[in-house]
């Protein structure tokens, strides 16, 4: 598995021809290049997906994502594919109610306006027990607030959060013995095959120093490869079935009957 020494120089040389660190092609260049690589085909692919669970507070009904009490600085890009899923713990029969998908639909503040008025106002005291029926998303100056309607409750003994499945930010390589995407010194090991994409990428970037639009180019096919190759890889193997979900072609009540008729001289249907 390539090491972030072995990135920027070894691998990027092959690419760009020369060894040069000094001059054109230099040390903090070639880093900040290869780090550039690495983050873009993690936001291409969507390779790294991170879940974060958030505590609910009896009361509150928005929480930021972009505050570090949530989650850490930096860390989201976006939200993942999979929806946001609320679950209340009940102490007293240990039990868990979780709600998400059609449990729990995500509504924009406007239909929110339009359809449920007075949905800003909670109507319980903030320790009973209330789970929402829908979530929303608004984005506030620095801020991207999750809300839930109606306003969670949390009783006395009981506990609640909500889970986020987010695209995270790829981490940043500093130290030469660094390796790409790594979270807490644990590396994910699967995409070490596509650790190459970070060099073209790099290289993609560097030719305009010599402005070579041409090999700038060519790096960025071999780039959009590596992600295209990734891509691939998370589909489905194998066949899938299809089916329609009416049957044209059943017999109608009373007996089906061909529109059309046959030729008496030729048989042929006309």
């Amino acid at each position: 598995m390539p090491q972030f020494s072995s990135l920027y120089t070894t691998r990027l040389d092959r690419e760009l021809g020369t060894d040069d660190s000094t001059t054109l092609f230099t040390t903090a260049r070639r880093k900040q290049a290869i780090n550039e690589g690495v983050s873009e085909f993690a936001d291409l692919t969507e390779c790294l997906v991170r879940t974060i669970s958030i505590p609910i507070v009896g009361g509150t009904a928005e929480y930021d994502l972009n505050s570090t009490l949530n989650i850490p600085a930096g860390d989201f890009v976006r939200f993942g594919k999979e929806p946001i899923e609320f679950s209340y713990f009940l102490a007293a029969s240990s039990q868990t109610q979780t709600l998400s998908g059609q449990d729990l639909p995500r509504r924009d503040v406007r239909w929110l306006d339009l359809y449920q008025p007075g949905w800003r106002q909670s109507t319980i005291a903030s320790t009973t027990m209330q789970v929402p029926s829908l979530h929303y998303v608004r984005a506030d100056g620095p801020g991207l607030f999750v809300g839930f309607v109606p306003q969670p409750g949390v009783a006395s003994g009981d506990s609640a959060s909500f889970l986020v499945p987010y695209i995270a930010q790829a981490p940043t390589l500093v130290n030469d013995t660094s390796l790409p995407y790594t979270f807490n010194s644990s590396v994910r090991t699967d995409l070490a095959t596509y650790h190459q994409a970070a060099v073209h990428y790099a290289a993609s970037q560097l030719e305009k120093l010599r402005r070579d639009d041409q090999a700038s180019d060519r790096q960025i096919q071999k780039f959009m490869g590596y992600v295209t190759r990734y891509l691939q890889s998370m589909r489905v193997k194998g066949g899938r079935a299809m089916m329609t979900a009416r049957s044209y072609f059943g017999r109608r009540a009373g007996g089906w009957s061909d529109p059309r008729s046959r030729d008496p001289k030729t048989g042929a249907w006309v």
